[in-house]
């Protein structure tokens, strides 16, 4: 069986939410990144990560750090962003579909379930198996 890993890069104020919702669809196994370089590591081990999710409120500097590991990577994950785009012209989504990077949603705060549930449906087709999640808490704004 496969565990299907999502790493969750989100604001301070956001993670509880992110954590909430994603146990509400079946995503119980959660694991805190507690820095970029621990993200950043987790995104390194092969095949351990299958989806990613980016929060748009974040430094774009952390997203394009780790949009540039996921682009680069042999079997790159999935993305899924939350919240606003800070940058309207070239927001990171738009960026990753550039790079070639699956986006599988952007979805705004607050969170609706069903959106969420159907971004993760898209992944568990790809992934059999349970959720695992990584959460990466960044700097407050």
């Amino acid at each position: 069986m496969h565990w299907l890993n999502v790493l969750i890069h989100a604001r301070p104020s956001h993670d509880i939410s992110l954590h909430q919702a994603c146990n509400a669809q079946g995503v119980f196994n959660v694991r805190v990144a507690q820095n970029l370089a621990e993200a950043k590591d987790c995104l390194a081990q092969r095949g351990i990560i299958d989806l990613l999710i980016l929060d748009h409120g974040l430094p774009v500097h952390y997203g394009r750090t780790l949009l540039r590991q996921v682009a680069q990577a042999q079997q790159p994950c999935a993305l899924l962003f939350v919240g606003q785009s800070i940058d309207h012209d070239e927001g990171l989504a738009r960026e990753a579909r550039r790079q070639g990077v699956r986006v599988i949603g952007e979805l705004s705060w607050p969170l609706v379930m069903p959106r969420l549930q159907r971004a993760l449906e898209r992944i568990h087709h790809e992934v059999e198996g349970h959720i695992q999640t990584v959460m990466y808490p960044a700097h407050a704004h």
